[in-house]
Protein backbone atom coordinates (compact mmCIF):
# COMPACT_ATOMS: atom_id res chain seq x y z
CA UNK A 1 0.00 0.00 0.00
CA UNK A 2 0.92 3.56 -0.56
CA UNK A 3 2.28 5.85 2.51
CA UNK A 4 1.02 9.11 2.51
CA UNK A 5 3.81 11.49 2.96
CA UNK A 6 3.47 15.83 4.25
CA UNK A 7 6.08 17.64 2.71
CA UNK A 8 7.45 20.68 5.01
CA UNK A 9 9.36 22.44 2.64
CA UNK A 10 11.81 24.04 5.31
CA UNK A 11 12.59 20.16 6.70
CA UNK A 12 13.01 18.75 3.13
CA UNK A 13 16.10 18.52 0.90
CA UNK A 14 15.24 17.75 -2.89
CA UNK A 15 18.58 16.51 -5.03
CA UNK A 16 17.46 17.11 -8.47
CA UNK A 17 19.91 14.34 -10.40
CA UNK A 18 20.03 15.42 -14.34
CA UNK A 19 21.50 13.24 -16.59
CA UNK A 20 23.75 15.67 -18.94
CA UNK A 21 23.49 13.27 -21.85
CA UNK A 22 19.35 13.21 -21.70
CA UNK A 23 16.63 15.87 -22.74
CA UNK A 24 16.89 18.37 -24.82
CA UNK A 25 15.29 21.55 -26.22
CA UNK A 26 11.87 22.48 -23.79
CA UNK A 27 12.52 19.01 -21.62
CA UNK A 28 15.55 20.34 -20.91
CA UNK A 29 14.53 24.11 -20.08
CA UNK A 30 11.83 22.51 -17.11
CA UNK A 31 14.98 21.66 -15.14
CA UNK A 32 15.50 25.15 -13.82
CA UNK A 33 11.99 25.65 -13.65
CA UNK A 34 11.68 23.04 -11.50
CA UNK A 35 14.55 24.36 -9.11
CA UNK A 36 13.32 27.95 -8.60
CA UNK A 37 9.87 26.55 -8.25
CA UNK A 38 11.40 24.29 -5.44
CA UNK A 39 13.09 26.85 -3.66
CA UNK A 40 10.39 29.44 -4.22
CA UNK A 41 8.39 26.84 -1.81
CA UNK A 42 11.33 26.67 0.54
CA UNK A 43 12.82 23.42 -0.18
CA UNK A 44 16.65 23.40 -0.16
CA UNK A 45 17.49 22.08 -3.72
CA UNK A 46 20.76 20.87 -4.67
CA UNK A 47 21.28 20.08 -8.43
CA UNK A 48 23.78 17.86 -9.53
CA UNK A 49 25.29 15.30 -12.50
CA UNK A 50 27.80 13.73 -10.57
CA UNK A 51 27.13 10.48 -8.46
CA UNK A 52 29.94 11.20 -6.26
CA UNK A 53 27.63 13.98 -5.22
CA UNK A 54 24.91 12.27 -4.67
CA UNK A 55 26.82 9.31 -3.39
CA UNK A 56 27.73 12.59 -0.18
CA UNK A 57 24.62 13.68 -0.24
CA UNK A 58 22.75 10.10 0.47
CA UNK A 59 25.43 9.58 3.25
CA UNK A 60 25.02 12.70 4.87
CA UNK A 61 20.96 11.88 5.24
CA UNK A 62 21.74 8.70 6.34
CA UNK A 63 24.86 9.89 9.00
CA UNK A 64 22.02 12.48 10.13
CA UNK A 65 19.37 9.86 10.40
CA UNK A 66 17.29 12.29 7.75
CA UNK A 67 13.99 10.96 6.48
CA UNK A 68 13.15 14.29 4.40
CA UNK A 69 15.45 14.03 1.53
CA UNK A 70 13.65 13.56 -2.11
CA UNK A 71 15.47 12.60 -5.44
CA UNK A 72 14.71 13.74 -8.50
CA UNK A 73 16.03 11.65 -11.74
CA UNK A 74 15.63 13.97 -14.31
CA UNK A 75 16.71 11.49 -17.17
CA UNK A 76 16.16 8.56 -19.25
CA UNK A 77 15.27 4.61 -17.91
CA UNK A 78 19.03 4.50 -17.44
CA UNK A 79 19.31 7.29 -15.10
CA UNK A 80 16.03 6.62 -12.77
CA UNK A 81 17.87 3.07 -12.56
CA UNK A 82 21.42 4.41 -11.80
CA UNK A 83 19.81 6.83 -8.93
CA UNK A 84 17.73 3.85 -7.69
CA UNK A 85 21.03 1.82 -7.18
CA UNK A 86 22.84 4.77 -5.16
CA UNK A 87 19.64 5.23 -3.46
CA UNK A 88 18.09 3.89 -0.13
CA UNK A 89 14.55 2.48 -0.45
CA UNK A 90 14.09 5.50 2.77
CA UNK A 91 14.13 7.77 0.58
CA UNK A 92 11.76 8.36 -2.26
CA UNK A 93 13.23 8.91 -6.15
CA UNK A 94 10.79 11.17 -8.19
CA UNK A 95 11.35 10.15 -12.20
CA UNK A 96 11.53 13.18 -14.68
CA UNK A 97 11.24 11.95 -18.05
CA UNK A 98 14.08 13.11 -20.40
CA UNK A 99 14.98 10.27 -22.42
CA UNK A 100 14.00 8.83 -25.42
CA UNK A 101 11.42 6.04 -24.45
CA UNK A 102 10.54 6.61 -20.35
CA UNK A 103 9.01 3.31 -19.35
CA UNK A 104 9.14 3.32 -16.26
CA UNK A 105 7.75 6.74 -16.27
CA UNK A 106 5.06 6.28 -18.88
CA UNK A 107 4.09 2.94 -16.65
CA UNK A 108 3.10 4.74 -13.61
CA UNK A 109 2.29 8.39 -15.05
CA UNK A 110 5.18 10.83 -14.29
CA UNK A 111 5.72 13.96 -16.51
CA UNK A 112 8.85 16.04 -17.17
CA UNK A 113 6.70 19.55 -16.47
CA UNK A 114 7.96 21.05 -13.65
CA UNK A 115 5.39 21.79 -11.99
CA UNK A 116 3.94 18.53 -11.86
CA UNK A 117 7.03 17.59 -10.73
CA UNK A 118 6.66 19.79 -7.76
CA UNK A 119 2.92 18.53 -7.06
CA UNK A 120 4.60 14.97 -7.14
CA UNK A 121 7.10 15.44 -4.58
CA UNK A 122 4.71 18.16 -2.71
CA UNK A 123 1.27 15.65 -3.04
CA UNK A 124 2.48 12.58 -3.82
CA UNK A 125 2.16 9.02 -2.01
CA UNK A 126 5.37 6.89 -1.45
CA UNK A 127 5.07 2.88 -2.93
CA UNK A 128 7.83 0.74 -2.77
CA UNK A 129 8.86 -1.37 -5.89
CA UNK A 130 11.13 -4.30 -6.43
CA UNK A 131 14.54 -4.12 -8.71
CA UNK A 132 16.24 -6.64 -10.24
CA UNK A 133 20.27 -6.85 -9.88
CA UNK A 134 22.16 -8.04 -12.80
CA UNK A 135 26.09 -9.22 -12.57
CA UNK A 136 25.80 -6.62 -9.79
CA UNK A 137 24.27 -3.35 -11.43
CA UNK A 138 20.57 -2.84 -10.59
CA UNK A 139 17.73 -2.48 -13.01
CA UNK A 140 14.12 -1.47 -12.82
CA UNK A 141 12.34 -2.30 -15.91
CA UNK A 142 13.99 -5.03 -17.83
CA UNK A 143 17.25 -7.35 -18.65
CA UNK A 144 17.91 -8.94 -22.31
CA UNK A 145 20.37 -10.81 -24.13
CA UNK A 146 20.09 -11.71 -27.60
CA UNK A 147 18.84 -9.74 -30.83
CA UNK A 148 17.52 -6.84 -29.05
CA UNK A 149 20.37 -6.15 -27.04
CA UNK A 150 23.09 -6.52 -30.48
CA UNK A 151 20.86 -3.14 -31.65
CA UNK A 152 21.53 -1.62 -28.58
CA UNK A 153 25.04 -2.36 -28.43
CA UNK A 154 25.14 -1.04 -31.84
CA UNK A 155 23.15 2.19 -31.16
CA UNK A 156 25.87 2.88 -27.97
CA UNK A 157 28.96 2.02 -30.06
CA UNK A 158 27.62 4.81 -32.97
CA UNK A 159 26.21 7.04 -30.40
CA UNK A 160 26.87 10.61 -30.88
CA UNK A 161 24.68 13.17 -28.32
CA UNK A 162 21.23 12.90 -28.00
CA UNK A 163 18.95 9.37 -29.52
CA UNK A 164 15.52 9.05 -30.78
CA UNK A 165 13.69 6.18 -31.92
CA UNK A 166 15.11 6.19 -35.65
CA UNK A 167 18.56 5.87 -34.29
CA UNK A 168 17.77 2.62 -34.13
CA UNK A 169 16.52 2.38 -37.33
CA UNK A 170 19.87 1.04 -38.91
CA UNK A 171 21.04 -1.10 -35.84
CA UNK A 172 17.59 -3.04 -36.28
CA UNK A 173 18.38 -3.36 -40.03
CA UNK A 174 22.09 -4.41 -39.68
CA UNK A 175 21.35 -7.15 -36.86
CA UNK A 176 18.45 -8.59 -39.02
CA UNK A 177 20.71 -9.05 -41.59
CA UNK A 178 24.22 -10.33 -39.02
CA UNK A 179 22.80 -12.04 -36.05
CA UNK A 180 23.23 -15.55 -35.81
CA UNK A 181 21.21 -15.89 -32.36
CA UNK A 182 23.54 -18.08 -30.21
CA UNK A 183 22.45 -20.28 -27.74
CA UNK A 184 22.13 -19.71 -24.43
CA UNK A 185 22.08 -22.26 -21.28
CA UNK A 186 19.65 -20.63 -18.92
CA UNK A 187 19.35 -21.89 -14.97
CA UNK A 188 16.11 -20.79 -13.42
CA UNK A 189 16.35 -20.48 -9.41
CA UNK A 190 13.31 -19.46 -6.61
CA UNK A 191 15.22 -18.36 -3.32
CA UNK A 192 17.77 -20.40 -4.19
CA UNK A 193 16.68 -23.43 -5.08
CA UNK A 194 17.24 -24.75 -8.35
CA UNK A 195 13.89 -25.56 -10.87
CA UNK A 196 14.63 -25.78 -14.18
CA UNK A 197 16.93 -25.36 -16.55
CA UNK A 198 16.60 -24.03 -20.30
CA UNK A 199 18.42 -24.00 -23.99
CA UNK A 200 16.76 -21.25 -26.19
CA UNK A 201 18.09 -18.62 -28.49
CA UNK A 202 17.22 -14.95 -27.18
CA UNK A 203 15.68 -14.61 -23.60
CA UNK A 204 14.38 -11.46 -22.05
CA UNK A 205 13.86 -10.76 -18.14
CA UNK A 206 11.44 -8.17 -16.93
CA UNK A 207 10.44 -6.64 -13.59
CA UNK A 208 7.44 -3.99 -15.43
CA UNK A 209 5.13 -5.29 -18.82
CA UNK A 210 6.97 -2.35 -20.24
CA UNK A 211 9.09 -2.37 -23.93
CA UNK A 212 10.38 0.33 -26.18
CA UNK A 213 7.82 1.41 -28.91
CA UNK A 214 5.19 0.35 -26.47
CA UNK A 215 5.55 -3.26 -26.96
CA UNK A 216 3.94 -5.66 -25.20
CA UNK A 217 6.32 -8.62 -24.94
CA UNK A 218 5.71 -9.73 -21.22
CA UNK A 219 2.26 -8.10 -20.15
CA UNK A 220 1.65 -10.35 -16.65
CA UNK A 221 5.00 -8.42 -14.97
CA UNK A 222 3.64 -7.03 -11.74
CA UNK A 223 6.59 -4.67 -9.90
CA UNK A 224 5.93 -5.68 -6.57
CA UNK A 225 5.51 -9.54 -6.48
CA UNK A 226 9.08 -10.74 -5.68
CA UNK A 227 9.95 -12.41 -8.86
CA UNK A 228 11.00 -11.90 -11.79
CA UNK A 229 9.26 -13.01 -15.65
CA UNK A 230 11.17 -14.42 -17.87
CA UNK A 231 10.74 -15.27 -22.17
CA UNK A 232 12.65 -17.37 -23.97
CA UNK A 233 12.15 -18.03 -27.69
CA UNK A 234 13.84 -21.68 -28.18
CA UNK A 235 15.01 -21.99 -32.01
CA UNK A 236 17.91 -20.54 -33.24
CA UNK A 237 18.19 -20.63 -37.25
CA UNK A 238 18.22 -17.46 -38.94
CA UNK A 239 14.47 -17.97 -40.15
CA UNK A 240 13.25 -18.62 -36.52
CA UNK A 241 14.90 -15.17 -35.54
CA UNK A 242 13.66 -13.14 -38.00
CA UNK A 243 10.06 -15.01 -37.08
CA UNK A 244 10.17 -13.77 -33.62
CA UNK A 245 11.21 -10.58 -34.33
CA UNK A 246 8.32 -10.28 -36.78
CA UNK A 247 6.05 -12.07 -34.50
CA UNK A 248 6.95 -9.77 -31.12
CA UNK A 249 6.59 -6.38 -33.50
CA UNK A 250 2.95 -7.37 -34.34
CA UNK A 251 2.17 -9.00 -30.57
CA UNK A 252 1.53 -12.65 -31.61
CA UNK A 253 4.68 -13.94 -30.06
CA UNK A 254 2.77 -15.32 -26.92
CA UNK A 255 0.50 -17.54 -29.00
CA UNK A 256 3.70 -19.36 -30.56
CA UNK A 257 4.66 -22.60 -28.60
CA UNK A 258 8.64 -22.37 -28.91
CA UNK A 259 7.92 -18.97 -26.92
CA UNK A 260 8.56 -19.55 -23.20
CA UNK A 261 7.44 -17.96 -19.91
CA UNK A 262 8.65 -18.86 -16.46
CA UNK A 263 9.30 -16.79 -13.31
CA UNK A 264 12.06 -16.91 -10.55
CA UNK A 265 14.07 -15.24 -7.91
CA UNK A 266 17.35 -16.20 -9.76
CA UNK A 267 18.62 -16.88 -13.26
CA UNK A 268 21.86 -17.82 -14.66
CA UNK A 269 22.11 -16.98 -18.54
CA UNK A 270 25.36 -17.95 -20.44
CA UNK A 271 26.42 -19.03 -23.61
CA UNK A 272 29.45 -20.62 -25.72
CA UNK A 273 29.35 -17.61 -28.03
CA UNK A 274 29.69 -13.80 -27.46
CA UNK A 275 26.36 -12.50 -26.83
CA UNK A 276 25.56 -9.08 -25.41
CA UNK A 277 22.76 -8.07 -22.75
CA UNK A 278 21.62 -4.58 -21.59
CA UNK A 279 19.63 -3.57 -19.05
CA UNK A 280 16.96 -0.80 -19.09
CA UNK A 281 17.77 -0.03 -22.59
CA UNK A 282 21.58 0.82 -21.86
CA UNK A 283 24.15 -1.61 -23.26
CA UNK A 284 26.28 -3.12 -20.61
CA UNK A 285 28.65 -5.89 -21.78
CA UNK A 286 28.35 -9.76 -22.58
CA UNK A 287 27.48 -13.27 -20.97
CA UNK A 288 27.58 -14.59 -18.37
CA UNK A 289 24.73 -12.87 -16.63
CA UNK A 290 23.43 -13.73 -13.02
CA UNK A 291 19.74 -12.06 -12.14
CA UNK A 292 17.99 -12.12 -9.00
CA UNK A 293 15.56 -10.35 -7.62
CA UNK A 294 15.55 -7.18 -4.98
CA UNK A 295 12.17 -7.38 -3.45
CA UNK A 296 10.73 -3.81 -2.17
CA UNK A 297 14.43 -2.28 -3.06
CA UNK A 298 13.09 1.12 -4.58
CA UNK A 299 10.49 3.81 -3.26
CA UNK A 300 9.12 5.76 -5.60
CA UNK A 301 7.05 9.30 -5.02
CA UNK A 302 4.16 8.33 -6.78
CA UNK A 303 1.84 11.38 -8.62
CA UNK A 304 -1.26 12.60 -6.76
CA UNK A 305 -3.87 11.23 -8.48
CA UNK A 306 -5.98 13.49 -10.65
CA UNK A 307 -9.84 13.90 -10.00
CA UNK A 308 -12.01 12.51 -11.96
CA UNK A 309 -14.62 14.12 -14.23
CA UNK A 310 -17.07 13.29 -12.34
CA UNK A 311 -15.85 14.89 -9.42
CA UNK A 312 -14.59 17.95 -11.00
CA UNK A 313 -18.61 17.88 -11.70
CA UNK A 314 -19.57 17.55 -8.20
CA UNK A 315 -17.51 20.07 -6.57
CA UNK A 316 -18.44 22.88 -9.13
CA UNK A 317 -22.17 21.93 -7.90
CA UNK A 318 -20.73 22.32 -4.17
CA UNK A 319 -19.32 25.86 -5.15
CA UNK A 320 -22.69 26.87 -6.70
Amino acid sequence: MPDEFQTCPELTTVMVCASPRAGSGKKREQIPKLTERLERAGFTVKLTDSIDAIRKQIAASVDADERSLVVVAAGGDGTVSLVAELTPPEFPIVPMPLGTENLLARHYGFSANAEDVFQCITRGTDHTIDAGRANGKLFLVMASCGFDAEVVRDVHLRRRGHIHRLSYLRPILRAVRKYRFPQLHIELAINGTTMASQKAHWAMTFNLPCYAANLRIEPSAIADDGKLDLITFAKGTRASGLAYVASVMVGRHLRREDVVRTRATQITIRSDRRVPYQLDGDYVGRLPLMIETLPRRVRLRMPPKQPSTRDVAERKRSIR
